[in-house]
């Protein structure tokens, strides 16, 4: 590891107790509310990677209370004030009418204090508590119904100093079922519940891309590149984790290389332009200086938008773990030009 990475890596543990957490089992008192207090956002996500086509991935993806950071924000779904703005996102390689759409809090959303049930107007419902949960989602075109079975096994993302901004996730199992254009297909698997609550900072991020691997019926692979200002790195690493297995953070010798860019840039709905990837590898070693994994992904052409303010979709990817052969369909988050 490089003396330029030992520094990064010193700061990015100075200002966050995310490192340390690394390998503990998830603690069913942490935070999990909706906005209250000095936070003034909430996330809640669930991401399927590696279904069948044409679904490819299913993500939920809820927003309460539109964040202060410029990557993450939806500026045109504000009716009011930031507080009573809300967004949900129904991705998958299906398109249909209405699978991102803006709520008022106060006017449309149900909030348990302790996120025992969430209600987005007629749309979805996400009800229980750790470790059970259940999702109902009805569209015209798209019904979800999923049961989902979240384990001990938790990635933590960010836990700022100061309580500034917190974000974790947990490796699910879940089964369930999805129906479009009268077809239902019964689907089960690993998955990821993901939570992040934050104050009304406006943290300069510049690009973001998370991604997600089940690498077999058992083990998970995420992979997290966030950049500041001037390409800055402030968060490099891979996250492994099994059901059998907390796991580990990894960030030696870590590479997230775009090989190809859509040609044409996307403009979103709050006027940013950004050029998504299309053809990419990434990279990291374990602890011993062996290589743990190296993919190379090519998108499925299935970027959707509401991903926070970028999009998410799906690739196809052949690469090593462990040194053994892996290929599979893998969920991608991308925001931002790089």
């Amino acid at each position: 590891m490089s003396l330029k990475d030992v520094v990064l890596h010193a700061v990015q543990r100075s200002a966050s107790g995310s490192y340390a957490l690394r390998g503990t089992p998830f603690d069913p008192d942490t935070a999990f509310h909706p906005p209250q207090g000095r936070y003034r956002t909430a996330h809640y996500g669930l991401m399927l990677p590696n279904l069948p086509a044409p679904l490819n991935f299913l993500d939920v993806i809820t927003v309460i209370g539109q964040p202060r950071i410029t990557l993450w924000r939806n500026d045109h779904l504000v009716e009011t004030i930031d507080a009573d703005s809300a967004a949900l996102l129904i991705g998958t390689g299906i398109e249909f009418p209405g699978q991102f759409r803006g709520y008022q809090v106060a006017r449309d959303l149900e909030l348990a204090p302790d996120s025992s049930l969430l209600r987005f107007g007629d749309d979805l419902r996400f009800e229980g508590s750790y470790p059970e949960f259940t999702v109902t989602y009805r569209n015209p075109a798209f019904d979800l119904d999923l049961r989902v079975h979240a384990s001990d096994k938790v990635s933590h993302f960010a836990k700022f100093r100061g309580g500034l901004y917190d974000h974790w996730s947990l490796l699910c199992s879940y089964e369930g079922t999805v129906t479009w254009n009268g077809e239902t297909v019964e689907l089960s698997g690993l998955n990821t519940l993901e939570y992040a609550r934050g104050v009304a900072v406006p943290l300069p991020f510049t690009f973001f891309t998370y991604q997600i691997i089940n690498i077999d019926d058992t083990t998970q692979v995420l992979m997290v590149e966030v950049l500041g200002p001037l390409g800055v790195p402030v968060q490099r690493a891979v996250y492994l984790r099994s059901l059998t297995d907390h796991g580990g953070t990894y960030e030696n010798n870590f590479a997230f290389e775009v090989q190809r860019l859509e040609a044409i840039s996307r403009r979103t709905p709050n006027g940013l332009s950004m050029r998504l990837a299309t053809d990419f590898s990434w990279r990291v070693d374990d602890d011993h200086g062996d290589e743990l994994i190296e993919i190379h992904g090519v998108t499925n052409n299935d970027y959707v938008y509401g991903m926070a303010g970028g999009y998410a979709g799906s690739y196809r990817y052949t690469g090593r773990f462990r040194g053994e052969p892996i290929t599979g369909t893998g969920y991608i988050e991308y925001i931002g030009n790089r």
